[in-house]
């Protein structure tokens, strides 16, 4: 598995905002970020609708990517959204398993199917979200919820051999909550999720493996999981809706 140095940040818009909101925040972004020097990837995600506006309005050493994709290629699926469409608008990355997706679609049952349409069928990147509520939490569960939630998604797969992955650790009582995990227990579940995905894939393992951390980080917070080597990244709600905010941690982190 090859050792990344070249972090990733993402900032996920969920359904915040409206189209002319999204392609206003596009252009506060891609303003902000021409000046900065920056050797990670910057990622952002908005909604279906705003895709394609975004991505032309969008700095081009940012990247784009959808919040959600559909199981299923082309078909009777009223709804859906294709990952064959996401590719043709340019796409490179894709969120799946959010646990606001689990909470209010039980989204549970087709997270295997998401992955594996995904890593079988594109060169996008999945992004898997991982994360313990907090009754898990108080009851000591959250390495184990972890294991659970991973093996679950990529249950389908039978090797990671030359693909590309980043799984963001999530617990689900810090987002949007204003709390957030001591560094020490971040720490702890990346490390645990890298020894998942040893165990499971053994002489398979993916040519990239990126473990980020979201659960409320702004811009007073992320400074303390910077220089942790386990922590390659960051996915960000609410603070990405901010450009000086988002654009401030990409230059600091």
């Amino acid at each position: 598995m090859k050792d990344i140095s070249k972090k990733i940040i993402i900032g996920n818009w969920k359904m915040n905002l409206d189209f002319k909101s999204s392609i206003s925040l596009t252009k506060k972004i891609s303003q902000n970020f021409s000046k900065i020097k920056t050797s990670h990837e910057v990622v952002v995600l908005p909604d279906f609708l705003s895709l394609s506006g975004v991505s032309k309005n969008l700095n081009k050493k940012i990247f784009y990517g959808s919040q959600d994709v559909s199981p299923f290629s082309r078909g009777a699926y009223t709804g859906e959204v294709s990952l064959e469409a996401l590719s043709q608008i340019g796409c490179k990355f894709v969120l799946i398993g959010h646990s606001e997706r689990r909470q209010y679609f039980s989204d549970d049952d087709i997270i295997s199917y998401k992955m594996k349409n995904v890593l079988e069928n594109s060169k996008i990147t999945p992004i898997l979200c991982v994360g313990e509520t907090w009754d898990q939490k108080k009851s000591n569960q959250t390495l184990k919820v972890i294991n659970q939630q991973i093996k679950a998604a990529l249950a389908k797969i039978k090797t990671l051999k030359n693909k590309k992955i980043i799984i963001a650790y999530e617990p689900v009582w810090a987002i949007g909550s204003g709390k957030i995990v001591s560094v020490e227990e971040a720490v702890l579940v990346h490390q645990e999720i890298k020894k998942i995905i040893n165990k499971m894939f053994k002489d398979k393992l993916p040519l990239d493996l990126r473990v980020i951390y979201g659960g409320s980080v702004n811009l007073s917070n992320f400074i303390e999981f910077k220089n942790q080597p386990d922590i390659s990244g960051f996915l960000i709600g609410g603070a990405s809706l901010k450009a000086s905010d988002f654009v401030k941690i990409i230059n600091k982190f």
